[in-house]
């Protein structure tokens, strides 16, 4: 079953939805093509203030984790890496570029979901970037690869993205974050044309939601990430992306009071705000299967816990909305379909 215009890809479970590997607003990405002649100099400012120059479009650059690799991908950039931090699982990038981040030169070995591995600044100095793009504040840690200072101090340029977890930022509700990235980014590599393009198709995707919800009632959303622990859960503050999402959904995040990406809660703490829906969120395993039983798991511990048993959630007929990390909590072009998908559960009415 299809949900929307083409644009969207879900998938209906029953009482669920889940968020799927789909390619995105377009399903498709830019051509890879040497960016224009009659490159114009640009200074960009990141989540630190740290400003670079460039004069040139860098031709060999380095992406220290995930997000930003993708946010590569859909700009049509992948030919410019020398290299990634860790390679992400097959099967969790979008197809159209999966296959080719595959064969990305990895600078410090195997991804794990939720982990950081820095790259040993020998690597990282033997592939010889010209600029480096990271998205949290332990990939410019002090050590290996450096601080963005000690990058500098080689010769080496460095971008820290604004949209995933940047502490002096807070996620606005129409992905102006995410938008502003992909135009640096963009700039940098002298393909201006390429963000705006898909920043038109992520607010296309989503137009619809502002007439359709008007007037609605915000069901109260807990963001349960399953793959970070169950004794004390882990909730989603307003200053996480996924927070954003839910409330451009037409839902109210319950821990929103929380200014800060991140805080472990009690259960009696999500009890207490008495949610009305679960949005559970796994990292993506790479298939289906994988992610339908890891989905499974973390519903049955919700379903049984005796705190929760009382909830409005967990006495509604749909209270579970299956989604990934991947899509949700990190920034990206695939937030405009997770964005629909949550709101088509949270108001089914509004969309017959």
């Amino acid at each position: 079953m299809r949900l929307g215009t083409g644009r969207l890809a879900a998938t209906v479970v029953l009482t669920v939805m889940a968020v799927t590997g789909c390619a995105g607003p377009s399903g498709t990405v830019p051509a890879t093509t040497p960016a224009p002649a009659g490159y114009a100099p640009v200074t960009i400012t990141d989540c630190h203030g740290h400003q670079s120059t460039f004069t040139a479009a860098p031709q060999r650059a380095v992406t220290l984790t995930p997000s930003v690799a993708e946010m590569m991908g859909w700009l049509g950039l992948l030919d410019r890496l020398v290299g990634v931090g860790s390679p992400p699982i097959p099967g969790t990038m979008p197809p159209a570029f999966d296959a080719e981040m595959q064969r990305l030169p990895a600078l410090s070995g195997r991804y794990t979901p939720g982990s950081y591995k820095p790259v040993p600044r020998e690597q990282l100095l033997a592939v010889q970037p010209e600029v480096v793009l990271g998205a949290f504040a332990s990939n410019f840690a002090p050590g290996s690869p450096g601080t963005q200072d000690d990058l500098a101090r080689s010769g080496i340029s460095s971008y820290f993205a604004l949209s995933n977890a940047c502490p002096s930022q807070t996620p606005g509700s129409d992905f102006a974050l995410l938008a502003q990235d992909l135009r640096n980014i963009a700039a940098i590599f002298g393909v201006a044309e390429r963000a705006e393009q898909l920043i038109h198709r992520m607010r296309t995707t989503t137009a619809e939601l502002s007439t359709a919800l008007a007037g609605a009632t915000r069901p109260r959303v807990f963001m349960f990430e399953f793959d970070e622990g169950v004794p004390t859960p882990m909730a989603a503050g307003r200053t996480q992306n996924v927070h954003s999402l839910i409330e451009m959904a037409g839902g109210r995040n319950i821990f929103a009071d929380l200014a800060q990406p991140y805080r472990n809660v009690s259960w009696e703490a999500v009890a207490e705000r008495d949610p009305e829906a679960m949005l559970v969120v796994i990292y993506d395993r790479g298939n289906a299967a994988d992610n339908d039983a890891a989905w499974a798991r973390a519903e049955t511990y919700l379903r049984e816990h005796p705190l929760l048993r009382g909830t409005a959630a967990m006495r509604a007929n749909r209270p579970f909305i299956r989604a990934l990390y991947e899509q949700v909590c990190q920034a990206g072009v695939r937030n405009a379909d997770a964005v629909q998908m949550i709101a088509r559960h949270l108001h089914p009415d509004r969309f017959r």
